[in-house]
């Protein structure tokens, strides 16, 4: 997993102007909104360094994290044992994924499925959360609107006295968002080390999204534009689907 294995190390640092607390309050009012989870443990799909999945441990939700990504798995390990919260992290593929006890709930949130790279993985993910949710479940995920990103990409530099970031982007197909990193972080002794990444989001259709949802036997609850509870017009940058597993 090349990915985050650099950014791992100053993903908090870059996600310091992200309100976790106002996601986990957001993920608690969408289950009141639909009525409720069977039962107060879930699992957060992509949970990169773990910012979500402890802001819903805080909630009351005994959690499961999992992700690709043992680095970002490390770090959110040290929280949680700093905290008290009795989260489990499992290095996993979201695409093929089991776990040994049942989730009344599973969320994705900050992009995570717009990495799965086509339609047939998207489905696996899908028919994989499914698996996992007790009849009454929910799942609440988001879709970044990746065709409303500049067209022509560009190139951007973020300096800051702990890292120095340069970013480069462009669409490589019609579908494919692609965003290469350099970066430069201390490595001690006055010195720096360099890490280069590559990330690729997809764009990913309603009718996609729906398909794979009924294709799973999940059913469609509800469709908002991030951090509301109203559907989603054409301005929305952020999408959130709240869908139920029936029995």
């Amino acid at each position: 997993m090349e990915q985050y294995r650099g950014l791992s190390a100053i993903y908090d640092l870059l996600m310091t102007g992200v309100d976790y607390e106002e996601w986990g309050d957001y993920v608690l009012a969408l289950v009141e909104r639909h009525g409720g989870v069977p039962f107060r443990r879930a699992l957060d799909l992509a949970c990169g360094t773990g910012n979500t999945t402890l802001a819903l441990a805080r909630r009351g939700f005994r959690m499961y994290g999992l992700d690709l990504s043992s680095e970002m798995l490390t770090a959110a390990a040290e929280k949680a044992v700093k905290e008290g919260l009795p989260v489990d992290f499992l290095q996993g593929d979201m695409r093929s994924f089991t776990l040994r006890e049942p989730v009344g709930m599973a969320v994705a949130f900050q992009d995570g499925l717009n990495y799965l790279l086509s339609a047939e993985e998207f489905l696996r993910t899908m028919q994989c959360v499914a698996r996992v949710l007790l009849p009454g479940g929910l799942f609440i995920f988001d879709i970044n609107m990746v065709e409303k990103l500049p067209a022509a990409g560009g190139q951007a530099c973020v300096e800051q006295e702990e890292f120095t970031l340069i970013y480069s982007t462009s669409f490589v197909s019609g579908s494919v968002w692609e965003i290469t990193v350099t970066g430069f972080v201390p490595a001690g002794g006055g010195l720096w080390r360099r890490f280069r990444e590559t990330h690729r989001e997809r764009i990913i259709s309603d009718g996609e999204v729906r398909g794979a949802l009924k294709a799973a036997g999940l059913t469609l609850l509800g469709k908002y534009a991030a951090f509301t509870f109203t559907p989603p017009d054409g301005t929305a940058r952020r999408v959130f689907y709240v869908a139920l597993k029936e029995g």
